[in-house]
């Protein structure tokens, strides 16, 4: 399994389960109406490269390891009103969407098993407030990070050389 993969996997997950926009940040796109929730990534590759399968299959050299991961997730939702005429208090939104959130992975997405293997979130961090002001109006922002593992896969492609019948790998060279 690769990073993005198991990134992949995740972002959907959580989008469904929160049902609004899960996003990169800081890309150049527009941003998505409130509520929404943005992720940044901290780290994709963290491992002591202590552990290492090693096979030789068809030609190839394969090595995996379990690896660990790290991505913070941020929920935004703003005051404003609605058009038959409520009133969404932004603070309350970003808040609901972040406990909501942090059940999920607590719970729901404790392990997430897709085809190219599993997922495990080792660690919840702690919802907390990210709020930010913008011109005039506030966003209000709640967030947390987590870790996770993955078992991830390098494969590389080993050339297959012909023997010569003298035995000679590289042929009939040395006459």
């Amino acid at each position: 399994m690769t990073f993005v993969e198991a990134r992949n996997a995740i972002v959907a997950g959580l989008e469904e389960h929160i049902g609004c926009p899960v996003v990169l940040s800081e890309q150049i796109a527009d941003v998505p109406d409130f509520p929404y929730c943005y992720y940044s990534v901290l780290s994709t590759r963290s491992t002591d490269h202590s552990f290492g399968l090693e096979e030789a299959k068809d030609g190839a050299k394969i090595r995996s390891e379990e690896v660990k991961a790290t991505m913070s997730f941020t929920f935004c939702g703003q005051n404003r009103e609605l058009e038959d005429g409520g009133y969404i208090f932004g603070e309350d939104e970003a808040l609901d969407l972040s406990e909501k959130a942090h059940g999920f992975f607590l719970l729901d997405a404790h392990n997430i098993s897709t085809d190219s293997g599993d997922i495990v979130i080792s660690s919840v961090g702690t919802v907390s407030n990210r709020s930010g002001f913008v011109v005039e109006d506030t966003i209000r922002r709640y967030g947390f990070d987590i870790a996770f593992s993955y078992v991830r896969v390098d494969e590389r492609r080993r050339p297959i050389v012909p023997i010569a019948k003298t035995g000679n790998p590289i042929g009939e060279l040395t006459k």
